[in-house]
């Protein structure tokens, strides 16, 4: 897909900051209608997901955030659809990632309010899901927002 030096600053920005329309469109120089028709097509040409506001899920009470390794006994698509199915009833989980190069077939992106409450979804909920077999946890200490698209829209 082509993009131009409007769709990239786009881009850049809203990786980085949480603005609104008009203060996108002050910045790059474009009618807020144009700003957005443009997110709107890089949403429809699935370039973007959506126009995403992060949560503070601390601020909301969540002090855990993990990253869980998931292993499953068998390896097809609907096993994986199964488990992803289940994963959705669980409010607490923010995001799962089929992935290869790992001992594990998932990486489950959890928020819990402490250990006792992470420790129910871990044994009551994911790991009573059919054909799990290994779980693995991962505490983040810090997250940092490293992405730096610039020099990746500078190639494209």
């Amino acid at each position: 897909m082509e993009l131009d030096r409007f769709d990239k600053q786009i881009l850049e920005i809203l990786t980085h900051e949480d603005v609104n329309l008009n203060e996108l469109s002050e910045r790059i120089n474009l009618s807020v209608s144009s700003v957005h028709r443009r997110i709107k097509h890089l949403i429809d040409t699935n370039v973007m997901t959506n126009v995403r506001r992060d949560i503070n899920y601390q601020k909301l009470g969540f002090s855990l955030h993990v990253l869980l390794q998931v292993s499953l006994s068998k390896h097809d698509t609907d096993t994986f659809s199964k488990f992803l199915e289940e994963l959705e009833s669980i409010p607490e989980v923010i995001n799962a990632f089929l992935v290869t190069g790992q001992s594990a077939d998932f990486i489950v992106e959890v928020i819990a309010r402490d250990m006792e409450n992470y420790s129910q979804i871990l044994l009551n909920r994911i790991g009573k899901i059919e054909h799990v077999v290994a779980l693995h946890s991962s505490f983040v200490i810090k997250e940092y927002n490293v992405f730096n698209c610039r020099g990746l829209l500078n190639k494209v």
